[in-house]
């Protein structure tokens, strides 16, 4: 069975394609379409090179780009006819569902957040939302997250006779070697480029606040880099709050450098808005991270309140409040961390996790 993704290669989600074909079964075949800006390495599987196309997609709306992607997409899936289309994310997922619907081939469509929580404009969200009911056409959704499906049929009118759930699954991370740091403090890990839907301004308040009571405590964001439109009014905030010894901005690092620093950090921390299922936060737990979280979408499908860390409402002084507990009570975040690696086993190990989405591929 021969699968076409269509999506950016860029993040979290370059990471979920490139794990799922890694992972599956020698009855899938893979060919990927993605932007021409992408810059990820090629995936290898089995000492081949998996077959990709550069196609004009981008981020940002453009009526003339986009008609030239879609354009370019059909002609690739007449010229390789998969069986099914598996894009991704807002503009993969617009362009590969109108493709496939134009091309009559089955189409999953993985949002990764829905692009209409992206904005706090209510005219633009109102815009986004009728273009993602307008997209559905005869596509699947493949949500990643319960939370995401519920969205899917509450909000974008998916039947539920036309959704799927496949929670994002990653590789176990404790595998990959991975030495020590020689850092000079104890500091908070954050992965997350300073946009919207990270959060980065409630988090450089609530590290204001942790920074008062715990001087010594250090806090590295990892991943600025890559299309990050918030991060000189981040900057600005740290430097007016005088944390320029406190905070560490790191740009796009390697995989195993991220994780690196991950497992070496006291716990992991994340204030997104919104999120789809944050692999970022999976592959914390695979380390046995105790996990301090924002309580919203996708977020919530993986954090248990009290069990694997903290899940709580976007308060600043809350959060400060709970990070400062933990820093206090290294016993309490180890027994949180061991219980995220009890969850990541149980529930998001990808070896376990493939069988079910190769069977969703090839529901008829």
């Amino acid at each position: 069975m021969k699968v076409l993704h269509v999506g950016q290669m860029i993040g979290g989600l370059g990471i979920y394609i490139r794990n799922t074909i890694n992972y599956s079964s020698d009855e899938f075949e893979f060919v990927i379409v993605h932007g021409n800006a992408d810059n990820s390495n090629p995936i290898i599987k089995k000492g081949e090179v998996i077959k990709e196309y550069a196609v004009s997609l981008y981020r940002e709306l453009n009526l003339l780009k986009d008609l030239k992607g879609l354009i370019q997409v059909i002609r690739i899936i007449h010229k390789e006819k998969p069986d099914i289309i598996h894009c991704h994310s807002a503009k993969g997922g617009f362009i590969g569902r109108l493709a496939g619907f134009l091309t009559n081939v089955k189409t999953f469509y993985t949002p990764h957040a829905f692009s209409f929580l992206s904005t706090q404009n209510k005219i633009k969200k109102r815009i986004y939302l009728f273009l993602e009911r307008m997209a559905r056409l005869d596509s699947f959704l493949l949500a990643c997250s319960e939370s995401e499906k519920e969205l899917g049929m509450r909000l974008v009118r998916y039947k539920e006779k036309r959704v799927y759930v496949w929670s994002n699954s990653v590789p176990d991370v404790q595998v990959i070697p991975l030495s020590g740091l020689d850092e000079p403090s104890p500091y908070i890990c954050y992965i997350g480029r300073p946009s919207y839907q990270k959060n980065p301004f409630f988090l450089v308040n609530v590290i204001h606040e942790v920074h008062k009571a715990c001087p010594n405590i250090r806090f590295y964001i990892l991943g600025v880099g890559y299309y990050s439109p918030d991060l000189e009014r981040m900057k600005q905030m740290i430097a007016q709050y005088q944390l320029g010894n406190t905070v560490e901005l790191f740009p796009w690092l390697s995989h195993d450098e991220t994780m690196r620093y991950v497992k070496n950090a006291i716990f992991y921390l994340t204030t997104s808005r919104y999120e789809g299922l944050p692999l970022a936060v999976i592959e914390a737990m695979s380390l046995g991270k105790c996990i301090v979280a924002s309580d919203v979408l996708g977020n919530k499908d993986c954090v248990k309140d009290g069990y694997n860390g903290y899940l709580l409402p976007l308060q600043e002084s809350l959060f400060a409040k709970k990070i400062i507990e933990l820093i206090g009570h290294p016993n309490l975040t180890e027994a949180y961390g061991k219980n995220s690696r009890l969850l990541f086993e149980k529930d998001f190990l990808i070896q376990n996790r493939i069988p079910y989405l190769e069977t969703i591929y090839k529901t008829r």
